[in-house]
């Protein structure tokens, strides 16, 4: 039986008993169960509103001791935060179409890099379908769809690391192309001065 909650387009096809399995047909199953996880993320959320709700009721009406839920509670949080912690973050970007974007910042990154050291780089940034489909953007494959970072410096993968230029400008995500770096204290401490933020802060 289908999942009423995952489009037909993310559902991979059958593929003949003995044929070679290709990267494109392996990233097509990722993402088939990657939107999964979310889904059962979704379902989650909503079982622990539901107990939640139930709780606080046994509490108000004085059939649970507030002290001892809450020390049991406590304990449970700690495991579950732990848990989380082991899990990847399964997340797409805005799914919208990002070469059709209209009203962009009006910012000359070029004449700012030296001094910003291209910061934004540094933030992180998920990948929409648009992206994938592209095969152009690259992830980390530990933390779907998430931005590949470097090891050694945290910075997008696609940024040169001297020039801090994009090498995939062109083809850079929506987040990337609409974000504005003006009032972003991580950036910029006085953007009109061009003082950026101190990073040792």
């Amino acid at each position: 039986m289908s999942d009423p909650f995952v489009p037909p387009e993310l559902i991979p096809a059958a593929k003949p008993t003995g044929e070679p399995v290709v990267r494109t047909e392996l990233e097509e199953v990722l993402r088939f169960l990657n939107h999964n996880t979310t889904q059962s993320r979704l379902t989650q959320a909503d079982v622990t509103a539901t107990l939640q709700a139930l709780v606080d009721t046994l509490v108000a009406r004085g059939v649970l001791p507030p002290a001892e839920y809450e020390r049991r509670r406590q304990r449970a949080l700690d495991a579950q935060t732990r848990l989380l912690e082991e899990r990847p973050l399964v997340k797409f970007g805005e799914a919208v179409d990002k070469y059709a974007l209209a009203d962009l910042p009006d910012i000359d990154c070029n004449a700012l890099l030296p001094i910003c050291k291209a910061r934004c780089c540094r933030l992180t940034v998920f990948c929409s379908a648009q992206d994938l489909d592209e095969r152009v953007v690259h992830w980390d494959y530990s933390k779907p769809y998430q931005i590949r970072k470097r090891e050694e410096d945290e910075y997008c993968v696609h940024s040169e690391p001297v020039t801090f230029h994009c090498t995939i400008y062109a083809q850079r995500p929506a987040v990337c192309r609409s974000y504005d770096c003006r009032d972003d204290r991580r950036i910029w401490r006085d953007f009109a001065r061009r003082i950026p933020t101190d990073e040792s802060l």
